[in-house]
């Protein structure tokens, strides 16, 4: 079997891809059952991930990649995708609804007066506080 030249289907890869994103927005607008078909896939998954981990495919593939492939594409995609994302007044918003309900969880607890330094009260507060985000996550 003859196989492309590599380095020319990277390439034609890396151009479709760019000119595809057109496609791949139209494709999520017009999708209106993603929430019901990945929430009813949750077994599915769990059973993936359960082998992965079991089998060792997770680990083998995370050594594979290694701290170099993972670092340079961190910060050559994700740099520029994490400063784009959280400055879009979209974002903003999600993350202040999003935290709303800890902020007022926060608001809720009357706090006593801290302790003199290394005091054994003090980590008493770190764990009221730590409690009352836990219940308020579990419960929302």
């Amino acid at each position: 079997m003859k196989v492309k030249d590599l380095g020319q289907a990277a390439k034609k890869f890396g151009t479709n891809a760019a000119a595809g994103s057109t496609n791949y927005a139209t494709g999520v607008q017009n999708n209106s059952d993603w929430a019901t078909n990945t929430a009813n896939a949750a077994p599915t998954w769990a059973s993936g991930v359960s082998a992965a981990a079991s089998n060792g495919s997770f680990a083998k593939g995370v050594n594979k990649a290694g701290q170099g492939k993972w670092q340079t594409n961190a910060v050559q995609k994700g740099q520029s995708r994490y400063q784009t994302a959280v400055a879009s007044q979209a974002a903003q918003q999600n993350w202040q609804t999003g935290f709303a309900p800890f902020a007022q969880v926060l608001t809720s607890i009357t706090l006593p007066p801290r302790g003199v330094r290394g005091s054994p009260a003090n980590y008493q507060v770190v764990q009221q506080i730590g409690d009352a985000l836990h219940k308020a996550k579990l419960s929302s």
